[in-house]
């Protein structure tokens, strides 16, 4: 028996009458509705620091952004792709999941593992949350300087994602392999989050 939570999202998911904006307003209604701050979208992202890289997970939810420094165990668990949107928003959007494929534990934001408030870009610490209404505006783009060019075309193999605060400027770079094609991220960036996108 489908429990109520279970009916209002395929209610949403089924309303081929609607637009993805306009499902993902429901669905952030229905979970603000039953106090769930529900995962959104995932990217997977670096800094430089010489003369080593700090991997950071980057977790977006409806009202903030968490900023997750990697642990050894995280970086030889993730290998390849681990970049997408959150479980639940993923299955109201696509055909290519059921309800009983969603893993709750990978799908919200528990309230006992809150996160701390942001601290300077320059002295993060492992586990920093910027809300949106902090964020002036994120700037997505292409890293012409890692394009490769072969006998298959040619490719970007790193993205720049960088948000601007009213105090801070923090910078990740994203490795395409991981996070997929640009225009695939920029699209959910701008469609999922209430803050500016842009492209330079």
């Amino acid at each position: 028996m489908m429990s109520e939570f279970e009916i209002n999202l395929k209610k949403i998911k089924s309303d081929s009458k609607m637009s993805d904006s306009q499902k993902i307003k429901m669905f952030y209604d229905l979970m603000l509705a039953r106090n769930i701050e529900p995962i959104v979208l995932r990217l997977s992202g670096y800094v430089k620091n010489k003369p080593m890289k700090i991997d950071y997970l980057l977790t977006f939810t409806p009202s903030r952004l968490i900023i997750l420094k990697k642990n050894k165990m995280r970086k030889l668990i993730d290998p390849g792709y681990v970049a997408g949107l959150g479980p639940y928003l993923y299955y109201i959007l696509s055909e290519k999941i059921e309800y009983s494929d969603i893993e709750i534990k990978d799908s919200f934001i528990s309230k006992k593992e809150d996160s701390v408030e942001a601290a300077p870009a320059a002295d993060m610490s492992d586990e920093v949350s910027i809300k949106y209404s902090d964020m002036k505006k994120i700037v997505f783009y292409y890293d012409t300087k890692t394009l490769v060019s072969n006998m298959l075309g040619t490719a970007v193999n790193e993205n720049v994602l960088v948000i601007h605060t009213v105090k801070e400027k923090y910078e990740f770079r994203l490795a395409t392999r991981k996070n997929g094609p640009y225009n695939k991220t920029f699209y959910w960036l701008k469609t999922c989050l209430p803050v500016k996108i842009s492209d330079k």
